[in-house]
């Protein structure tokens, strides 16, 4: 019999997270990464100016999800499964350790967010994930118990389990592919993001 197959649509942080915990606990799972850039990760690397700001130094979770006024039952919930403790103590297991800034930001003690990269590529590596690039999904169909997944170049992949892990998009309509399979979708509001400043020199004369 064929192994089942999980196929992770979003290379970035949440990806990586479910697709490396997934292998290591089902060793059977195939497992596949779908990227639609060329770049992993790539969020991580800029979090924390660079030093990836890897989670709060709080502890208790009533408090903490105060700071989530849009969603805070669905991640009490979720905190209650993984939570901060669990977070630093994942990583250290993996020689990660993590330091805890005055404002209560934790970084890697490497302050840089290479380090996490790294952990992810390797946790990846070690558990056997597939990672394919430039991969984009367009259309996601169920079919009995399996899903058809059509990519952007015409190939189609199947499988027996899929995780979202794609990030936002600023309009309702490019969520479309999703809505076609039943699941509602909250309308988008703006949010933080990250923006470059160009410093220009004005030369001026002087006057004598």
């Amino acid at each position: 019999m064929a192994n089942k197959k999980l196929i992770v649509i979003g290379g970035g942080a949440a990806g990586f997270f479910c697709a490396v915990n997934a292998a290591r606990m089902n060793p059977e799972l195939e497992i596949f990464i779908l990227e639609k850039s060329n770049k992993l990760l790539s969020k991580v690397g800029v979090s924390g100016g660079g030093r990836c700001n890897v989670t709060h130094a709080c502890y208790d979770i009533q408090e903490i999800i105060k700071k989530y006024p849009r969603g805070g039952s669905f991640v009490k919930k979720a905190f209650h499964q993984f939570f901060t403790t669990d977070t630093i103590n994942w990583f250290e297991e993996r020689g990660v350790k993590l330091k805890t800034e005055k404002d209560g930001r934790m970084f890697p003690v490497t302050d840089s967010s290479q380090t996490i990269i790294n952990c992810l590529l390797s946790e990846a590596q070690q558990y056997g994930v597939k990672i394919l690039m430039k991969t984009e999904v367009k259309t996601i169909v169920k079919e009995d118990d399996w899903f058809k997944l059509e990519l952007s170049n015409g190939e189609l992949l199947t499988s027996d389990f899929i995780c979202i892990a794609s990030g936002g998009y600023p309009k309702t309509s490019m969520f479309e592919w999703l809505t076609k399979l039943g699941h509602s979708v909250e309308e988008p509001v703006p949010s933080l993001f990250t923006f470059n400043l160009c410093r220009t020199y004005l030369s001026i004369p002087l006057l004598n």
